[in-house]
């Protein structure tokens, strides 16, 4: 749902040379340091369906620069096995992906002396953010949690020949809200230039299961920890802006630190700094406010006084 950039060759290199592998148990998961003595906060970077490494190399290097290290965690790889991008022993099917994931990355985070384990945040854009909220009502640890273009609710996985959750938690499947007309959307699509308008099946499915919706409803209000959401009412991949606002609204009702950040006119790609051209002016202008945001969010929240 979510492409990103590559970063540029120069930069990929400098990365590289500044990154630490975790390791088999978590494929493709890279360490980011920033420059400077340590131990350093942390951010859990958590791309969207897009899949692969690509947004967490991104973000690596702009939160670095910021002096936060970052780990970069895919968790999906849809390539064909075999082929460039493709990661050897992540799923390649959306579908029951374990969001104790995240404990284990925490675990890994917390051996490490260069690491401050009581400031690590988490990033997550679109399914990445749906991850990163879930994630901040089951597990402990987490500083702050920035979530944007997010979803309230768990949705419907695919690719795995079954119709499942797209996340499992202790190794099973969450309550998640089904598509209605997903396969058509693509055979037909309804968007602008011919392209598929997922927001449509998500919006369909949802008002057809009400009480699967309500089953389905990550409870926002049980994270204890900072939350910022960012969202347009005009994504046509999902409903982000009234999702983000619905998360917002549940979290200051029960009194929790809450940084909301809703756009009329904006769509889904509200994850870049203002300067990617995505075809609509309105998502650079919601870029240019919610970049800055997210970095005052966790200094505030990350970073020593």
């Amino acid at each position: 749902m979510l492409a990103i950039s590559p970063t540029s060759v120069g930069a990929q290199d400098d990365l590289e040379r500044d990154s630490v592998v975790v390791g088999p148990e978590m494929p493709g998961a890279f360490l980011h340091l920033p420059g400077g003595e340590g131990p350093h906060p942390v951010i859990i970077v958590l791309g969207g369906s897009e899949g692969g490494d690509s947004s967490a190399r991104t973000f690596a290097e702009r939160f670095g620069d910021h002096g936060y290290a970052v780990l970069g965690l895919p968790y999906y790889s849809p390539r064909p096995e075999g082929s460039d991008g493709h990661i050897p022993g992540l799923p390649r099917a959306f579908a029951k992906i374990p969001v104790d994931y995240l404990e284990q990355a925490n675990a890994w985070l917390a051996t490490r002396h260069d690491i401050r384990s009581d400031a690590v945040g988490l990033y997550g854009v679109s399914k990445g953010a749906e991850m990163a909220l879930l994630a901040g009502t089951l597990i402990d640890g987490f500083a702050a949690i920035a979530a944007i273009v997010p979803s309230d609710v768990v949705w419907e996985g695919w690719g795995a020949g079954e119709t499942t959750s797209s996340f499992s938690w202790r190794g099973k499947a969450l309550p998640f809200v089904s598509y209605e007309g997903m396969g058509q959307e693509f055979a037909n699509p309804t968007g602008p230039e011919g392209r598929p308008r997922l927001r449509l099946p998500h919006d369909k499915g949802r008002n057809a299961n009400p009480d699967r919706a309500v089953l389905a409803r990550i409870p926002v209000e049980q994270i204890d920890e900072p939350v910022l959401v960012a969202g347009g009412d005009a994504d046509l991949v999902w409903n982000s802006g009234e999702m983000a606002q619905a998360i917002a609204e549940r979290r200051i009702a029960a009194g929790l630190p809450t940084v909301s950040l809703v756009f009329t006119d904006a769509g889904h790609y509200l994850s870049g700094h203002g300067s990617r051209e995505t075809g609509n002016p309105a998502n650079q202008f919601a870029q240019a406010e919610i970049w800055p945001a997210t970095l005052a969010f966790f200094a505030e929240h990350l970073k020593e006084e």
